[in-house]
């Protein structure tokens, strides 16, 4: 007797199976099935407002990166559910489908990267397959209202990759406040044309922040491929002197990483991943929260698996 299989491609190839010759045909595995998680101990609190930034190596990429996409996916699943932070700013992702993947796999988070449709000009910089910036965040503690690319002008200065500003309603122990969120990702390389390009970056920047945010509460996590004390370009200062300087209005509380010798790269002796906040947030800086989160503890092969950088958190008490 013949089988009728007007069904879907998985009971097709069931049937078939059960009533054609030969071997039986295995049904493809469910693309949603990820390996099992692994234990990544919790750094954020229920009381603190935990930020922090992570480049996760070409995720989503087919010819770059772990060879290993689901695998890969599911540590940065592990990573980010385990560490437990509120807010994530994200690099090196790309492709919008794998990333909206990982959101399923995430509950009680959401996101966005800076190709979205709801990110002003986002698609005129970003392609589908290029690196993009963007963010993972807790839906009970953080709400997006807008998003837009800022610095645009300088996209050479910025690698291409100009940053993502999100305007964002914090909800911490009842209180709510809004704020601003910039996501970068800088021109890498230790050579001095590489240099002068993150420089240039940074003095865009600060003219944009200290014109247009002055008295905006303003994170600014990022991979921004350089050092806050001195360059990894040698013989150099760190080409973030202009903020380093204005202490007053910008602080890097991942600075005190780079004072304890930490590193946020797996395969060099830098903090090249920071996190900037204005004096308006850093009132409410919890004191020596930061951490360059060696997960490499916890996941085998972590460079080949996951990702060459750490995961760099900070805290934030209640206002």
């Amino acid at each position: 007797m013949a089988c009728r299989c007007a069904l879907t491609a998985t009971a097709l190839l069931l049937l078939l199976a059960a009533c054609g010759p030969g071997s039986p045909i295995e049904p493809e595995p469910d693309p949603d099935t990820l390996p099992e998680p692994i234990e990544i101990p919790e750094q954020g609190t229920d009381s603190t407002l935990d930020v922090a930034t992570w480049n996760l190596l070409y995720f989503g990429s087919k010819n770059a990166g772990p060879d290993d996409e689901k695998l890969q996916m599911a540590r940065i699943r592990d990573v980010i559910k385990g560490t437990d932070a509120d807010l994530w700013g994200v690099q090196e992702v790309t492709s919008n489908a794998t990333f909206d993947t990982l959101l399923t796999h995430l509950p009680g988070y959401d996101g966005l990267l800076a190709n979205d449709s709801t990110v002003t000009h986002g698609s005129d910089y970003y392609t589908g397959g290029e690196q993009k910036v963007g963010v993972v965040f807790k839906t009970s503690m953080v709400r997006i209202t807008g998003a837009r690319l800022i610095l645009t002008e300088f996209d050479s200065d910025f690698a291409g990759r100009p940053p993502l500003e999100l305007r964002a309603r914090l909800t911490q122990e009842g209180t709510t406040r809004d704020a601003v969120i910039i996501v970068m990702h800088l021109k890498a390389g230790e050579d001095t044309a590489s240099y002068r390009k993150r420089a240039a970056a940074s003095k865009a920047l600060k003219e944009y922040v200290d014109s247009t945010l002055a008295d905006d509460l303003v994170l600014i996590p990022g991979d921004w491929n350089d050092d806050v004390d001195e360059s990894i370009t040698e013989g150099r200062d760190t080409p973030f002197r202009n903020f380093v300087d204005d202490s007053a209005d910008w602080i890097f509380p991942t600075a005190e990483l780079s004072e304890k010798g930490s590193r946020s790269h797996v395969r060099y002796d830098d903090m090249i991943d920071h996190i900037l906040g204005s004096d308006e947030v850093m009132e409410d800086y919890e004191e020596d929260s930061a951490l360059a989160y060696e997960v490499d503890e916890y996941i085998p092969n972590y460079a080949e698996s996951t990702s060459d950088h750490y995961p760099v958190l900070v805290r934030f008490l209640p206002p």
